[in-house]
């Protein structure tokens, strides 16, 4: 009997000083405020809409977006643009946007859709400082009385100026 009582005061005054040494430990980071200064790492919105209003309207949807560093990661994006030129629609199953670059990237099935036309392809980078957007791989753009195929894609938004290399089309006509 004096063996187990032994154990168990043993046993209650190791619990004890574990219990003393967290309070310890939490009353430092307390007065030393060190909680606080924790930063993450990345963080994490899921299923998300995000709106941007001024003279342009920009609204951002998604099922997942992570944001690491200067990079933001984002599944399944899908944008709206309306302003004064105009309206489109921009999906892909993934995207990354560089915030020191100002370069978004969208990847994985990327369909562009404006008010006559569509443009289907694997990739495309849109640099929004120099207003242009372009990629190095096939191509599709179709509206109602064309589709273009072609490879390295060159759009200069401001000037409207677009460019493809190694162009096919197919003319149908108004009636397509």
């Amino acid at each position: 009997m004096l063996e187990k009582t032994k154990k168990f005061f043993f046993t209650f005054l190791v619990i004890l000083s574990v219990s003393f040494i967290f309070k310890e430990i939490s009353d430092y980071l307390d007065r030393q405020k060190i909680l606080e200064k924790i930063k993450y790492s990345n963080n994490t919105l899921e299923n998300f809409y995000l709106v941007s209003k001024a003279d342009q309207t920009y609204t951002l949807t998604g099922s997942k977006m992570v944001v690491k560093g200067d990079n933001i990661f984002i599944e399944n994006p899908k944008g709206h643009y309306e302003g004064e030129k105009g309206s489109f629609d921009l999906k892909s199953k993934e995207s990354t946007y560089h915030t020191k670059e100002k370069v978004a990237k969208f990847y994985k099935d990327v369909i562009f859709t404006g008010k006559d036309i569509d443009i289907k392809t694997e990739y495309i980078v849109i640099d929004t400082q120099k207003n242009i957007v372009y990629n190095d791989t096939d191509t599709l753009i179709y509206s109602q009385e064309m589709t273009t195929r072609g490879k390295n894609l060159f759009l200069d938004m401001e000037k409207e100026f677009l460019k493809l290399d190694e162009v096919n089309s197919e003319y149908r006509g108004k009636n397509g």
